[in-house]
């Protein structure tokens, strides 16, 4: 896994309900189906408006516009990604989505977009408190179903009650409640969280042990060579024409594919 990501990393900065819809579909009428949930802000999100936005959906309507497709987006539950990809409902996944070896086994990934960490939103009355990871070990954690949050907490904090949520923002109501010490994220979504509370109580803590490089991708289907080709070939596109650092300022204020660039 860890070669196959380099020669990713390499590739990228180098600048219908039946399996067969890509190719009835997608490839016939010029259409994307993407899946994506609706609360992983800021990547994928139901906005004031009540449409779908976010960074990821920015990205994929620029990359299918560089492609030729029309791109629809279909808002599901996070964990209702992988079958309905699998089922051909959709045609890929973009959505915060972390690259695993577990997930690998289950569909096909594009170069990596985004490399994420993790931290984890307090109070700020007790961030000397909770100043590192290990001092939640017993207490109440909340986290996201099916996300790596709740892959660390039930991994490193075993003896906390880590209590699970459909959406981030669910953790934090949760948190603002006193019903949990702290809610544990990927740390561009606690961020966007800080950057809209108005509240001024919260504050986040990075993790830095036992957490692997965690990079962000767009699922395809098990063995649809020709979309992940064209959704990489997209990925190269925007990335070497200037388009995926305006879309990037615009959500983060810089452009994240310098993380990958440190790499």
């Amino acid at each position: 896994m860890i070669k196959s990501l380099k020669s990713a990393l390499i590739g990228l900065l180098g600048f219908g309900f039946l399996s067969a819809s890509f190719t009835s579909d997608a490839a016939d009428n010029k259409v994307l189906n993407v899946g994506c949930e609706g609360a992983f802000a800021p990547f994928t999100y139901i906005g004031d408006d009540g449409n779908i936005t976010g960074f990821d959906i920015d990205l994929i309507k620029e990359i299918g516009k560089d492609l030729g497709y029309e791109v629809k987006i279909t808002v599901m539950p996070f964990d209702g990604l992988i079958p309905s990809l699998k089922l051909g409902n959709i045609d890929l996944i973009i959505s915060g989505f972390t690259i695993s070896e577990e997930r690998a086994k289950q569909v096909d990934f594009s170069d990596p977009y985004y490399l994420c960490g993790m931290s984890y939103v307090i109070e700020k009355r007790n961030a000397k408190e909770y100043d590192s990871y290990e001092k939640l070990q017993g207490k109440t954690v909340c986290t996201q179903l099916a996300a790596t949050g709740t892959n660390f907490a039930q991994k490193f904090l075993d003896k906390s009650e880590v209590k699970i949520f459909n959406t981030p923002p669910e953790t934090y109501i949760e948190l603002g409640n006193g019903s949990c010490v702290a809610a544990i994220h990927d740390k561009p979504v606690n961020d966007f969280f800080l950057a809209k509370d108005r509240s001024g109580r919260f504050t986040s803590i990075q993790i830095k042990q036992h957490i692997d490089k965690e990079y962000y991708g767009i699922a395809v289907r098990k063995g649809n060579k020709k979309l992940l080709d064209e959704i990489n070939r997209g990925l190269k596109d925007v990335a070497a024409n200037g388009t995926f650092e305006k879309v990037s300022m615009h959500w983060f204020g810089n452009n994240i594919l310098d993380t990958l660039k440190e790499e």
